[in-house]
């Protein structure tokens, strides 16, 4: 067994990941003064926008960075991958750990005797892990496997949501909010039955009932969330028992309808939790029935909106959360219970827009928080050598507030002051995050923050391909809307890739295989030459066959017939757009900032650097063999000294 060279610059290293933070707005966070522990890493280090895979998407760029290896050698290559086999408009979802082709570095670590700690690092599930630490780690927001239920937003009387305005990007772009689901739980607010409850609190008028309803699994995707409990077997709502609780409202003073009181039954005696306006209840353990078991999970509560007379009424649930079942070995999710306290994956990003901007943030606070107390505990009381800690907010920032926080959006000042301030909480709350990490860190260790893609801000509408392919000819649909494959040559398959509808490859294929490289040239041709009707401006970038996709470090029967790219303005956070793009405040470089052991200090690093560059960068640092299938090199301008291995000779 291999072990680490002793003489390494490096003896540990502190990996932080943030999806979808590009170094552009990093960068811009540092200089505005909001992200003061990325400055001082920066100030201590070396930082470079970093160049990252395409699509610009959290799977293919995770798992190339936590690999050295390019999407056409570790083979996942989007949200929604090609079922190579099956209908065209079949996919395979990508947030999968056994699709990826190429070792991953907490694998390397533990290969050659060491040990890694995994705090929610994205695309890490199921686990692979054996000797390490892993807690969660499944994606972002509500694509997770193990949460007991999402979060409710009871609502009655005059409530109105807080949306942006502006487009959304699709579930296929934007997976942590779930669009096909209502986002609100309407309830209803009557005065309390005589003989309904056996005691109230004291009130000045009239004591008003509302009831609350939990429904377990709500609010997460039906193909990956339920496995924990149900194995897979059925999305039938009868699984899922709901569980209700009562809130009484009453006037404690003479100004009107002010506190709410919760119970998990009719009884005055069976009391939860008593909130004022703007108050949070503390969690408590609850049980709740899915597929015929018991499942144990964390509730908390917050009082939003009451208004005196009891004609507006909001109260919000977080996401609850499970005791067990998310980390390996399964007795850390005991130690995290009894240490740390509840632990928390989706700070409520799906519900952004529905939900005030302040509940969310005191949220992402408490989950930035959870993380680095779980992976502060872990660290101080397990041996490791590789810790790595991930936050999604960055990406429910660049889907929410990023879309119009730039004067390009064309949005109204309020909406763009809106925005910014969204912005600067968000990188604020991860630096907070950071600072805490920090400490874990001694003069041999080397910290590195990094991301998959990067994120900009909206212009004009996004171009929906789909849309593009059926008004050039390429998709015939019948009277339905759907698919007729008899007359459909070419269809979209994730976000870049268009497959032909070969005969011969594909079960209802119709194209003759002679007719394959002009069918290409044509798509290739209808794409350049596409004008956006409302702009009079080309959004197409780039089109290429699959062979020349090649320069994407694309290749295989998972890409596309035609890989093709838009240019920012047409695209919505990340996705379609180039890895190089700058636009706006924002861009899709990945941010690159590592400091510490062996490496130099306030340099800003001229020579390129890419994603898969990371986890070599790491491992020569750490004295560690390459991983299987690396094809990154080591950012050699980031060391102190490129050459110290050859003092060994």
């Amino acid at each position: 067994m291999t072990k680490r060279i002793q003489s390494a610059p490096a003896k540990r290293a502190i990996i932080i990941g943030m999806d979808g933070a590009s170094m552009e707005l990093v960068k811009n966070m540092i200089d505005w003064g909001h992200t003061p522990n990325m400055a001082k890493l920066v100030q201590t280090g070396v930082y470079r926008p970093m160049i990252g895979v395409f699509p610009t998407l959290t799977p293919p760029g995770w798992t190339a960075l936590s690999t050295g290896s390019w999407p056409g050698t570790h083979k996942v290559m989007d949200f929604n991958i090609r079922a190579v086999g099956d209908r065209l408009d079949k996919t395979v979802w990508g947030i999968n750990t056994g699709l990826c082709q190429s070792e991953y570095l907490w694998n390397l670590v533990e290969r050659v005797g060491r040990k890694p700690i995994l705090v929610k690092w994205e695309m890490s599930w199921p686990p692979t892990v054996t000797t390490g630490i892993q807690v969660e780690g499944t994606g972002p927001g509500v694509s997770n496997h193990h949460q007991v239920a999402g979060y409710h937003l009871f609502v009655a009387g005059k409530w109105a949501a807080r949306p942006i305005g502006g487009q959304r990007d699709p579930e296929t772009l934007d997976p942590s909010a779930l669009q096909k689901v209502q986002h609100i739980d309407p309830v209803t607010i009557e005065p309390v039955e005589n003989g309904a409850w056996d005691a109230m609190p004291d009130s000045a008028e009239p004591v008003q009932e509302v009831e609350l309803t939990i429904q377990p699994l709500a609010r997460g995707r039906e193909d990956v969330m339920p496995s924990a409990y149900s194995k897979g077997e059925s999305s039938d709502s009868s699984r899922r028992v709901p569980k209700p609780f009562y809130g009484l409202i009453y006037a404690s003073g003479d100004n009107g309808y002010d506190r709410v009181r919760i119970y998990r039954s009719r009884s005055g005696d069976d009391s939860v939790a008593d909130l004022g306006v703007g108050e949070w209840s503390e969690w408590w353990l609850d049980t709740f029935e899915i597929d015929g078991a018991a499942v144990e999970g964390y509730v908390r509560m917050k009082l939003v909106t009451l208004t005196k007379t009891a004609d507006a009424f909001e109260l919000f649930v977080p996401q609850i959360w499970p005791r067990e079942g998310y980390t390996v070995p399964e007795t850390i999710a005991t130690t995290i219970d009894t240490e740390i306290g509840s632990f928390l994956q989706n700070p409520a990003r799906d519900a952004l827009g529905q939900m005030d901007d302040d509940t969310y943030f005191e949220l992402l606070d408490y989950h930035h928080q959870r993380l680095a107390d779980v992976a502060t505990y872990l660290a101080k009381n397990n041996d490791w050598d590789v810790l790595m800690v991930e936050s999604h907010a960055p990406d429910y920032a660049s889907h929410f507030f990023l879309s119009q926080a730039d004067e390009i959006s064309g949005a109204a000042p309020e909406t763009i002051h809106r925005c910014r301030e969204g912005l600067r909480r968000t990188y604020e709350s991860v630096d907070r995050m950071i600072g805490q990490l920090m400490e874990q860190a001694d003069e041999e260790t080397v910290i590195l923050v990094c991301s998959d893609h990067g994120g900009t801000p909206n212009q004009f509408r996004a171009v929906d391909i789909e849309e593009v392919l059926e008004e050039t000819g390429f998709i015939v649909k019948d009277g339905n809307g759907a698919i007729d494959w008899t007359r459909t040559r070419a269809v979209n398959v994730g976000l870049v890739h268009i497959f032909i509808n070969l005969a011969g490859r594909e079960p209802n294929g119709i194209v003759a295989p002679e007719d394959y490289e002009s069918t290409q040239r044509e798509l290739i041709a209808a794409l350049h030459t596409y004008k956006d009707a409302e702009t009079g401006r080309y959004p197409f970038t780039l089109a290429v066959t699959r062979a020349d996709a090649e320069m994407f470090n694309l290749h295989g029967d998972l890409v596309g017939d035609v890989v093709y790219a838009l240019r920012p303005e047409f695209d919505g956070a990340h996705g379609k757009q180039l890895p190089s793009v700058s636009f706006g405040i924002g861009g899709q470089h990945s941010t690159f900032i590592l400091s510490g052991a062996g490496v130099r200090q306030g340099v800003a690093l001229q020579r390129q650097v890419r994603v898969v560059d990371v986890t070599p960068t790491l491992c020569y640092l750490l004295g560690l063999p390459m991983p299987n299938n690396v094809e990154g090199g080591v950012v050699y301008e980031a060391l102190e000294d490129p050459n110290w291995h050859l003092a060994l000779l």
